[in-house]
């Protein structure tokens, strides 16, 4: 095989929102796992643990769930009630009908228990937390609030003081500004059990009680209240607020450092002589690392709003490359996927290239995807001798997800990768309540082009995962020091078929 004809390329979801320290379970260094299990163990639900555990042991956890913790005016004191009072009279957004329907749902559920709840509420209520990571991560700032799950240092010490500057730090016009469509949260409420503040409250408890949650100020309340209750809890334990500041601040030097982190994949590349890179989820960090020294061509044009990038090595590629629009598919413009035309140096082979990023709970998504590249991939082949390459992650997160779309991708004329498991991850202290204590072991991630009976000119030979030829470790959970990101890395030499174009 001539190896001068044949191209390296990877795909990677680069988990550019990483700024939690407690969200996943891996190994983050001696000096600070010890103190994250600490902290698992004080904020997450004990039923979260339960899924391999009989009936009975599992209604126990529930009940000691339900127990614990502080009830709503505990952790909404009246202190605070009169702070947030302040706030609605400076924020514009922050209408009095708004504060109103907070006081009330205190004042009605006041003595109930909170954990239990937050540990079960409606997920969309929480959405504010993405939206807030990843408009960080598109400023290329640091996610700065004060809560538990970030790397800003805790300035105080007792829960009333954390309590207070988290009111301060979150309750902003901008916050207000980021939360979601109040008609679109009144109609997930709908998909409610009709039971289901009863679940938690007792007989009484209604679901119209829950509307106050989807305006802006009352999406921006219940984040509030959430994050809230973290810090409540871990106050609860003298001396554990000085060793989470510890937690964050090794965190924010090592595999949370985003500059350090894109250096160390960029490395990575250059030794594996990676040619092209696909990315999901990418920083602002990332783009800058790998094109500032000239070593692949800029991405300026390519649309930054989800992190799909398409990397092109200066020495491999032509740098007039062109942007394709994929009409009628809102993941387009959500960033979701990008497509481009290039041209390969001295061959002037051209190749459609797409980065995609599937639905995370829609696995239908990905296979979406891939179809309208195929569909962009024949109208321009009308006119152009064309090659195809696609790098995907799929959210294939089923064994089923993941023979649908081997299927489709055969039934498109299309091969991929297959590497085994590419995310191997322990949700846990997380605002994706549903996943914590889950694993989640998958094969997410592909590398896609044409068969050679489609018209494909190449193999996709020497595949790697992590940047390694053997599967990755299932007893390693990721992110972890060696793998800053929840997916490793999926790799493959693209390589003339007999060897020669």
């Amino acid at each position: 095989m001539n190896f001068f004809l044949s191209i390296v390329i990877h795909t990677a979801n680069i988990l550019g929102i990483f700024t939690d320290p407690f969200e996943f379970e891996g190994d983050y260094g001696p000096e600070v796992n010890p103190i994250r299990q600490k902290v698992f163990e004080k904020v997450m639900a004990k039923e979260a643990f339960s899924e391999n555990l009989d009936s009975e042991m599992r209604e126990l956890m529930q009940k000691s769930d339900k127990e614990y913790g502080p009830t709503f005016l505990e952790l909404v004191t009246s202190e605070l009630m009169d702070e947030i009072a302040k706030k609605q009279k400076d924020l514009n957004g922050f209408a009095n009908r708004d504060l109103s329907k907070i006081f009330y749902f205190l004042e009605r559920y006041g003595d109930q228990k909170v954990f239990y709840f937050f540990r079960n509420n409606p997920a969309e209520f929480l959405s504010l937390d993405k939206a807030l990571r990843a408009k960080a991560s598109r400023d290329g700032k640091s996610f700065d609030l004060p809560i538990l799950s970030s790397t800003q240092i805790l300035k105080a010490s007792n829960a009333s003081d954390l309590k207070r500057d988290l009111l301060d730090a979150v309750f902003t016009e901008e916050t207000l500004s980021l939360a979601r469509s109040e008609t679109d949260l009144k109609r997930s409420l709908k998909k409610l059990d009709k039971d289901f503040l009863q679940k938690f409250f007792g007989e009484g408890a209604k679901n119209d009680d829950l509307e106050l949650f989807c305006s802006p100020a009352g999406q921006t309340f219940f984040y509030w209240a959430y994050q809230a209750l973290n810090l409540h809890l871990v106050a609860q334990d003298p001396g554990m607020i000085e060793q989470i500041n510890q937690v964050k601040e090794i965190f924010a030097n090592t595999i949370g450092e985003p500059k350090s982190r894109a250096q160390a994949l960029k490395k990575k590349l250059l030794v594996a002589n990676s040619g092209v890179l696909f990315t999901q989820e990418c920083d602002a960090f990332l783009p800058h690392t790998l094109t500032c020294d000239g070593t692949f061509w800029p991405v300026d044009k390519q649309n930054p709003q989800d992190g799909c990038f398409i990397f092109l090595r200066r020495d491999l590629w032509e740098p007039d490359y062109e942007l394709i629009d994929i009409e009628g598919y809102a993941g387009f413009k959500e960033g979701r996927m990008v497509v481009i035309l290039a041209t390969r140096k001295n061959s002037d082979e051209k190749f459609l290239l797409a980065s995609c990023h599937g639905h995370s709970t829609m696995a239908e998504d990905g296979r979406l995807q891939v179809t309208l590249v195929m569909k962009t991939f024949h109208q321009l082949s009308q006119d152009l001798d064309l090659q195809l390459l696609i790098g995907i992650d799929a959210n294939t997160k089923t064994e089923e997800d993941g023979r649908l779309l081997r299927e489709h991708l055969d039934h498109l004329g299309l091969t991929a990768t297959s590497v085994g498991p590419t995310t191997i991850k322990k949700r846990m202290v997380t605002a994706q309540h549903a996943k914590a204590g889950k694993v989640a072991i998958d094969e997410e991630d592909y590398l896609i082009t044409l068969k050679p009976e489609n018209g494909g000119r190449f193999l996709l030979t020497h595949s790697t995962v992590g940047f390694k030829e053997e599967r990755a470790d299932i007893n390693k959970p990721l992110p972890n020091r060696d793998n800053p990101s929840d997916h490793y890395p999926v790799g493959a030499t693209l390589s003339f078929l007999n060897g020669k174009n």
